[in-house]
């Protein structure tokens, strides 16, 4: 693939843009074609140790190479440097295709504050959940508007890490609420059962280990069979049985309109940074 002669600037390897970047290198991308510019001095040696990426030390000297630059950055921090990156594009040659990770920050704000001399300039917005550090993770794709080769070029970037899926810009927020924020979610859930199961009597390390060992099985379950989840907790739920007295309780504490809300609240929040 053509994608493999292309120079990548990352800007930002901390957890999140560092895992996109060594999954790359990783998986053979030649380190030799990845930059970053890192500000935090013990991140940026392990970056470069691990990875064996060029670290730069200026906006100027990564987008002077750059054939695409990630922005991996908080948009707080983005709202910060943006001028800074602004005159590093003007004054490249290059016209790199732009991916942004960042939550919230429109396809529409990223062209205002970075391209206005550069309107063919490619924007992609995506949004990858932080399992990309375990190479497991998932990423939403901006499709409105941007051509194929594009897409297939920054889905190219992610398939050492995770798994794409092209949706439309206005469900980014969405996205950002269940995928995003997602894996805190799941965290608590895990932790949770755990705690029950050490309450009715289980050494703490057992009960997580059946925790993690049960919820590995039941999503395998769920992928492999054709049957939705009402379907499998039906069949689970044996007549007077154990398992519909602890569905009972869920209800009894509205645990689905719990998870919806905290999906909601987290979607709500991301369109909020991309106003700040």
């Amino acid at each position: 693939m053509t994608s493999a002669a292309k120079k990548i600037f990352f800007i930002g390897a901390g957890n999140m843009g560092g895992a996109i970047l060594c999954a790359l290198t990783e998986g053979g991308y030649p380190a030799r074609s990845v930059l970053f510019q890192e500000p935090n001095e013990e991140q940026a040696t392990k970056i470069a140790d691990s990875s064996k990426a060029k670290r730069v030390l200026s906006f100027h000297e990564g987008f002077a190479e750059a054939d695409v630059v990630f922005l991996c950055l908080k948009p707080q921090v983005f709202s910060k440097i943006s001028p800074m990156l602004r005159s590093a594009l003007t004054s490249s040659e290059k016209n790199p295709i732009i991916v942004s990770i960042m939550a919230g920050v429109t396809i529409e704000a990223l062209r205002e504050a970075l391209t206005p001399s550069k309107d063919n300039l490619y924007i992609v917005r995506t949004m990858p959940n932080i399992a990309v550090i375990a190479k497991k993770g998932v990423v939403a794709i901006a499709a409105d508007g941007v051509e194929d080769s594009i897409l297939q070029t920054v889905e190219f970037m992610f398939s050492q890490c995770a798994t794409t899926f092209r949706v439309s810009e206005n469900q980014m927020d969405a996205v950002t609420g269940l995928s995003g924020s997602g894996p805190a979610f799941v965290f608590q859930f895990i932790e949770a059962l755990a705690m029950g199961g050490v309450k009715m009597g289980l050494q703490r390390d057992i009960a997580m280990k059946f925790a993690l060992f049960m919820l590995q099985g039941s999503i395998e379950m769920l992928v492999r069979s054709k049957a939705t989840p009402s379907e499998l907790i039906a069949n689970i739920c044996s007549p007077a049985g154990t398992t519909i007295n602890g569905i009972q309780e869920l209800e009894n504490r509205a645990f689905k309109g719990a998870v919806m809300a905290a999906v909601e609240a987290s979607a709500k929040r991301s369109a909020e940074l991309g106003k700040s």
